[in-house]
């Protein structure tokens, strides 16, 4: 919808990254609320009232005529589904075996694959005959409407804790103090912090200024990358719960994912445009394989905690997308008036610095031997 908002609105495409960046950020504020919220009051009641939060913000967006209201829009968009994803990680811990979490978290982010396919070239379709404030109207109502089966349809069986809500802030801090949590959650949640931005956003930018792509082949390579999430996210835990049963650790085959997310970036950053939308595919599909650290760090607590190491290691995940998702347009404008480097130069630069900081982050983590042999 960028080019829309662009012609209509007249935003720059530094500002749209800041409006979509604030969908981050309200992620970001609700993650360790919401986690103290669904281990005290389960999933059931938790979700439902957010995604009610979502459908309000979709309806403010629709009605923006400025960057103000379409940031607090998307900002209540992203308040409303920051706790989706975690819900459903929750409700795994609830409902099966902890050895199978792994799996089953696959699973459920297999389905969320399909619906991330949703927002780009179906999108595209749908902006021939709509308006794109229809399309947001018309999510406000799917939303409700998810929100209201949840409540009529989720099971009834809720383990919310019971005691003091001091207590449950003294798990998180217990959670937040442990040093496992920092050794083996940091590189994957860093990592996918990065992919998000780019999955999200960035890829498109970067199909357009390097590669050079006009705006429906950008349509066709996002929706193309979008299914590319699909086997990312279903492999990810299949192959752990596979590996585990012939005696290898989660954290080895969480590692082997880091390193072969690393190597898909070199590519990346060198500029190599021969074939963009299977190199964007390849680093959208291996970029979802460490989504696997929220099953297998969640198995080193108590069940109890869940919701809170979920949706803490969420916190850092999202934290460094929205940063990354902010300072990459301003940087690509910076370095492009105050050192005269090409836009296609510039991309270069932003790529290896980030490919930089994930190499530090997993070579910690790979000299950590908590986090390596995480079962």
């Amino acid at each position: 919808m960028a080019p829309a908002l662009q012609s209509e609105l007249g935003l720059g495409e530094a500002a749209i990254g800041i409006v979509t960046s604030m969908y981050l950020a309200a992620f970001v504020v609700a993650q360790l609320p919401a986690g103290v919220a669904l281990d005290r009051f389960g999933p059931r009641r938790v979700a439902p009232l957010m995604l009610m939060a979502t459908a309000a913000g979709a309806v403010i967006f629709a009605l923006g005529r400025d960057a103000v209201t379409l940031s607090i829009g998307r900002a209540l968009i992203g308040l409303g589904l920051s706790v989706a994803l975690m819900s459903g990680f929750k409700a795994n811990v609830l409902y099966w075996p902890i050895g199978r979490l792994p799996l089953a978290n696959a699973f459920m982010m297999t389905f969320g694959g399909l619906g991330a396919a949703m927002a780009t070239r179906p999108v595209q379709w749908l902006l021939a005959d709509y308006d794109w404030r229809h399309i947001f109207l018309g999510l406000a109502v799917i939303t409700a409407a998810v929100a209201l089966y949840q409540i009529l349809a989720a099971p009834a069986f809720d383990r919310g804790g019971k005691g003091r809500l001091s207590d449950e802030l003294h798990g998180l801090l217990g959670v937040l103090k442990r040093p496992l949590f920092w050794r083996a959650g940091l590189a994957p949640t860093f990592s996918l912090g990065v992919w998000v931005c780019y999955a999200s956003f960035w890829a498109a930018g970067w199909l357009r200024d390097v590669a050079h792509l006009d705006e429906p082949s950008v349509g066709v390579a996002l929706f193309t990358l979008s299914i590319a999430i699909i086997p990312g996210y279903f492999f990810s835990g299949m192959i752990v719960d596979l590996l585990q049963r012939r005696g290898v650790r989660g954290g080895h085959v969480l590692l082997a994912y880091g390193v072969l997310f690393l190597a898909i970036h070199i590519p990346v950053a060198l500029n190599v445009t021969a074939a963009p939308k299977l190199l964007w595919f390849v680093y959208i599909m291996f970029g979802g394989l460490p989504v696997v650290c929220y099953a297998l760090v969640t198995r080193a607590f108590a069940p109890e905690l869940a919701g809170r190491v979920n949706t803490t290691l969420n916190l850092v995940c999202m934290a460094i997308a929205f940063l990354v998702q902010a300072a990459i347009g301003p940087a690509l404008v910076w370095m492009e008036a105050a050192h005269g480097l090409p836009r296609a130069q510039a991309h270069q630069v932003v790529t290896f610095a980030l490919l930089a900081m994930q190499a530090i982050a997993w070579a910690w983590f790979a000299l950590s031997r908590d986090a390596r042999e995480l079962a």
